[in-house]
């Protein structure tokens, strides 16, 4: 009984934890890439995302975006309890698109709602939402 009651708890527990995981994180990530208004023909496949956007010189390309880590790290701010870090691959026509220096050296465009190789998201629990921007 003692080990029901303590199994119970457990599970109360984590259903009523305000804690984001890290498939939130991956799902917010794919929303706001989907609503950037410069992209078109979305498509998500697991942790992978197609489109067409900006091309890093001109024109348009064809994108794939594949995510590589997800991690959520508790902060001292209760307004903004977590910072959820994103890791992505960034292709433009089957060529990946490198960070230098501080540079993500993706089309403005793409950058227009705070999504890059490395990006961060900060945690609303009054919203229950991850905030990009």
């Amino acid at each position: 009984m003692r080990r029901l009651m303590c199994a119970l708890a457990l599970t109360l527990a984590a259903a009523c934890s305000s804690a984001p995981d890290t498939a939130g994180l991956q799902d917010s990530f794919s929303e706001q890439l989907a609503a950037n208004k410069f992209v078109s023909e979305f498509e998500k496949s697991g942790d992978d995302f197609t489109f067409t956007g900006p091309g890093p010189e001109s024109g348009t390309a064809k994108w794939r975006v594949h995510i590589d880590s997800a991690a959520i790290e508790p902060q001292d701010d209760e307004k903004q309890p977590y910072k959820g870090t994103v890791k992505a691959t960034w292709l433009a026509d089957g060529k990946p698109i490198e960070i230098t220096g501080a540079e993500s050296n993706l089309p403005i465009e793409l950058l227009s709602n705070g999504l890059s190789q490395v990006c961060w998201a900060f945690w609303d629990p009054a919203e229950r939402r991850w905030m990009w921007e």
